[in-house]
Parts: C-alpha cells; sequence; structure tokens
C-alpha cells in the first residue's frame, strides 16, 4: 500500500469561523459532543479491538504552523474530560523547528491549563508536543516525588539508554503534566482537590484533555497510547491501569511508589532509632561497614565479585548484622555496631505491620534492603540529623500537611494509630495495591514493571508484594500481559548498577505485534562501569555468573531462580 496516499492531511484545529470551508472542520464548542462517544468510554481508540491490529499509516499535518497557531487561546469542553473539571484553556502553542542536532523533529507545543471544578481550586499545568509527522500513537510521562513541576514530555523514556531516541523523535504525540499544583513540599496537601489531583485523578485529567486535542489536531485518534514513569510516576501508571483501565493500551513503571500512605509510614518508623535514640545513628564509616560487609558475605553468591548483590534471597540466609556488633552491645568505635545501631538497621530491614489493614487487605511494609547492598544515602545522611535526607522530606510534608494540616506541627511524634480513619482514607485514595487489572488485561493492555534490589525509598519488597497479589490472581494467565523484573544493584534510578534499558521498545513489540519480551538485557549507565550488561531477569530469577565469559557480557550470565 502506498503510504503517501494515506497520509492526512489536516487544516488549523479549531480553525476559526471565518475560515471554515467545510461543515465537518469542528469547532471547539462543538468538539465535547462530536468526541462524546470517545471520551466517554475513557479507551484511546475504543473501536479498535484489543490486542493486535495493522498500524495506520503516518499522519502529516499539511499547515503546520498554521494548524499550531490556531490553538492558541483555545478551549476543551468539560465534557471531554472524565472527571469534573471547567474544561482546559490553551495558554500557549507555538510551531518548533526541527533540530538536526537533537533529532526532534518539528512539532507543536502546546501548554495549557485544566480548569479545577470548583474555581478557587488549582488548575493543573500540561504540555502537548504534536510532532508534524504524527506515527498516530500517543505516550504521557508520569510525574515523581511531590509532582508540582511541569512534565514537558520532551525527554528520553524513563531510564532509557542515552543514546536512543526520544518518543517524539520516534513520532510520539507526548504529553504530561504538573499534577496541579506548583507549591512546595508537600504545602498542596492542605488543598483537598489538589490531594486527589495528587492521588493519580490528574493522570485521568491530562490524558483526556490530550486525547481531546489529538483528535482535534489530526482527525483521528491515536491507534495506540502507553503511559510510563517511575517512583510516583510508576504509582500513576498503576492508578490508571486498575481505575481507569481503558485508557491506556500500556505501561511501564518503573520503582513504583504504589503505597504512599504504607511508605510514609515505614520511613517515619526507620527513621525515628537513626535520629531519635541516643546512639542510633550509625555515621558515615559505619555505614561503609554494614554495606563492605553486605559485599563480603554475598557479592560472590552469585558467581562473580562485582560489586552487586544479585542472589538477595542466598544474602538474607547469610549475611547476619548481629556479627558486627561490639563487645558488650555498646559503641567502641567504627570497626563495629553499637546494640543502639543495629536496632537501627534491624528497623529498616524487618517489615511494619500495621495496626490494622490498609486498602485491599494489605497488613504490612517492608523490609527495606538495607541488608543487600542498599542505597543508604537516601535514609542515613553524612550529618546525622536527618533532615536532609529524601525520606524525611517525604513523611514530613505529608503528616504536617495531610494529617496535621499545620505548617508548623513536627511529625517525630506521630502515631497512626491515633489518625485511623485518617489513614483509611488515604490508603483508600492513594493505594494502587488493587490485583484486579480484569478490564485492563481483557483490552489487551500491556504491564511492564522494573525494580531494583537496592531501592531504601520504594523498596524491592513493595513492588514484590503487588506482583505475587497479581500472580495469586492470575496465576499462568499472568505472563499474558505483564512482566515484573528486578534489577540487582539499581536503586531510586540509581546505584551501584544504574540500569538502562529501551522499555517502550519492548512495550511496542509486545502491544503492538504480540512479541512478548524475551531476552532483554540491561546496560549500566555508571562512568566507572558504563557498558557492563546483565540479562534482565523476570522476577525471582536473578542473573548469575556462568563461570567463564567475559564479565562485561549479557551472554556471560543466566537468569536462574533462588
Amino acid at each position: 500500500m502506498d503510504e503517501d496516499k494515506n497520509n492526512t492531511e489536516t487544516e488549523p484545529v479549531f480553525t476559526p469561523p471565518a475560515a471554515r470551508r467545510a461543515p465537518w472542520r469542528l469547532s471547539l464548542a462543538t468538539f465535547g459532543v462530536a468526541v462524546a462517544g470517545l471520551t466517554a468510554c475513557g479507551g484511546s481508540n475504543n473501536n479498535a479491538a484489543p490486542g493486535n491490529s495493522e498500524p495506520p499509516a503516518a499522519i502529516t499535518v499539511a499547515n503546520p504552523a498554521g494548524s499550531c497557531n490556531a490553538l492558541a487561546g483555545t478551549t476543551v469542553p468539560a465534557a471531554s474530560i472524565g472527571l469534573p473539571t471547567r474544561g482546559a484553556a490553551i495558554t500557549s502553542a507555538a510551531l518548533q523547528a526541527r533540530d538536526v542536532a537533537t533529532g526532534t523533529p518539528e512539532y507543536c507545543q502546546v501548554q495549557g491549563e485544566i480548569l479545577a471544578a470548583n474555581a478557587a481550586d488549582p488548575a493543573i499545568r500540561f504540555q502537548l508536543n504534536l510532532p508534524s509527522q504524527w506515527n498516530v500513537k500517543a505516550l504521557q510521562y508520569g510525574g515523581g516525588g511531590f509532582n508540582g513541576t511541569l512534565i514537558t514530555g520532551l525527554a528520553v523514556i524513563s531510564n532509557g539508554p542515552s543514546d536512543i531516541p526520544t518518543p517524539l523523535a520516534k513520532g510520539y504525540a507526548t504529553y504530561g503534566g504538573d499534577a496541579g499544583h506548583q507549591t512546595p513540599g508537600g504545602t498542596f496537601f492542605l488543598n483537598d482537590q489538589a490531594a486527589a489531583n495528587y492521588s493519580g485523578e490528574s493522570v485521568k485529567r491530562t490524558r483526556d484533555t490530550a486525547m481531546a486535542l489529538l483528535q482535534s489536531y489530526y482527525k483521528a485518534p491515536p491507534w495506540k497510547v502507553y503511559y510510563q514513569g517511575g517512583s510516583k510516576g510508576g504509582q500513576e501508571g498503576l492508578y490508571a491501569a486498575q481505575r481507569h483501565a481503558g485508557d491506556f493500551d500500556g505501561v511501564i513503571a518503573y520503582y513504583p511508589a504504589l503505597r504512599i500512605p504504607s511508605l510514609t509510614l515505614a520511613w517515619h518508623r526507620m527513621w525515628q532509632p537513626a535520629y531519635r535514640t541516643p546512639g542510633g545513628y550509625p555515621n558515615p564509616a559505619k555505614q561503609a561497614l554494614v554495606k563492605a560487609k553486605v559485599m563480603e558475605a554475598c557479592d560472590l553468591l552469585d558467581g562473580l565479585a562485582d560489586g552487586i548483590v544479585s542472589n538477595t534471597v542466598g544474602c538474607a540466609a547469610t549475611f547476619d548484622v548481629g556479627a558486627l556488633r561490639c563487645p558488650e552491645g555498646a559503641d567502641t568505635g567504627d570497626s563495629c555496631l553499637s546494640d543502639a545501631q543495629i536496632n537501627t538497621f534491624q528497623t529498616a530491614a524487618s517489615p511494619m505491620e500495621f495496626a490494622f489493614p490498609m486498602a485491599n487487605g494489605v497488613t504490612s511494609i517492608g523490609g527495606f534492603p538495607a541488608y543487600q547492598g542498599g542505597e543508604l544515602s537516601t535514609w542515613l545522611d553524612a550529618a546525622g540529623t536527618g533532615t536532609a535526607v529524601a525520606s524525611y522530606g517525604f513523611f514530613d510534608g505529608i503528616i504536617k500537611f495531610y494529617y496535621y494540616k499545620d505548617a508548623a506541627a513536627i511529625s517525630d511524634g506521630f502515631d497512626y494509630r491515633d489518625w485511623r480513619p485518617r489513614v483509611e482514607e488515604m490508603s483508600r485514595d492513594f493505594d494502587v495495591s488493587n490485583p484486579n487489572l480484569d478490564t485492563f488485561r481483557q483490552r489487551g493492555g500491556k504491564l511492564l514493571m522494573v525494580q531494583g534490589t537496592t531501592d531504601m525509598l520504594a523498596p524491592d519488597s513493595l513492588a514484590t508484594a503487588y506482583y505475587k497479589s497479581l500472580s495469586d490472581r492470575y496465576a499462568a494467565d499472568l505472563p499474558t500481559f505483564m512482566r515484573y523484573y528486578v534489577v540487582p544493584g539499581f536503586g531510586h534510578g540509581w546505584g551501584d548498577f544504574q540500569s538502562t534499558w529501551d522499555s517502550l521498545s519492548a512495550l511496542e513489540a509486545w502491544a503492538e505485534r504480540g512479541a512478548a519480551p524475551t531476552n532483554q538485557i540491561t546496560v549500566d549507565a555508571n562512568a566507572a562501569t558504563r557498558g557492563r550488561a546483565r540479562p534482565l531477569c523476570e522476577y525471582p530469577a536473578f542473573p548469575r555468573y556462568n563461570g567463564s565469559g567475559a564479565p562485561n557480557l549479557a551472554a556471560s550470565f543466566n537468569c536462574v531462580t533462588p
């Protein structure tokens, strides 16, 4: 088939009345009615059957400058957005020239605001990038941390190799948002709508706004819509798969913070013995001691001394922190740990059992990978104050502004048992631990979840617990729509093994051509070890050295089950 004959040439979106030459060119006022069937169904292209289908020809915009300029100042009606809003307003639209040096194609950069149903509540800022040559696919980028920063959709995918093209360069329409606030720390929790947007609602509002604009700009819906993100962005991807299962054909979720209320309690719990118990803080030398002893005991359990603990199950049975105890449990120097310091590590490494169940019947969280090479700097600082570490910033902000609603409150003495109704409410709203992915699966959706073994913010035990709940529900059917990879030495986006992988290409092959991921490879991006590769093993397998091959080649390792 001649591709050129199947390219759709479009005129300016939301063409001004004076320029309209045909009745099918929609004004913005009628747009919501025209696409009501699409947005009400909530899918990216609900006329297409789930699974494989022939990809449509690329769409070429005939008059990019005119089409792009026409977007400025227009609005998207509330009827086109699946959750309550007052619609969306386009604040700017400008055609960006092709950049040969970066590989960025010509595209229309659209920015706007999704207006809250209550005018007193904050808007969601968003950016949508519309390539002049569209591959008829869209990709939503997730946020991170407390959000509050505009995600432009211009970057490489999360943890992608630096030498692959950006999704925009591949012809995707890409987009992201700020999740509905621009305030520092956790202060946005003081506004209920901002908190609801942060829980995951902003993903739906941003996605639906983008779909409305795509339909009008290209006069066609996207063939495939994907989502990718890490940490909070990973949580948002799972939120969409569970609660708005018709919205995405595929989701990539890296180290997802999938139970934010539980993480808050766990971070608070493991912080206390280090910074509020006399003698409980292990200084940097003692932190280094623990990691060195973990490596000494566990590094070779995967067949190769490479500074990575791959066999974490074997390590748990091998490493004994008690062997580092100082005489009589007193702090006698940097070559050992006092009883108080051992308690600090034990608190982090052990599960936290809740006094009452969280959403979906969850009763515990943890432990954290303090004894498998965990990145201790996100929990233990160099100064011994604890206020500069990432975990403190999160739990302190949530406790102050979500629970106490008071910027002057002190989070140290927080006891979640006194706040049961509020904790349960937050768990219902924020947790994405529901194993029911029936609708996502039935529509042909594909889920890629990636976790590192050294993540001290969103530990591997968290993602693994969710995977096990999915496995309990779907058993042998789970591999038909989900892959869960655990990367040794990888933390919360960094680590002794800084994992990179072209996850989007793997998702495309699976969602578009039915080719499930096999023999995937992850490559280390750390400067000192750049280029060393390992097989990307599906849980519960880990990469074990075969004993003879080049240690930096993935082919020298086999994925084995503990």
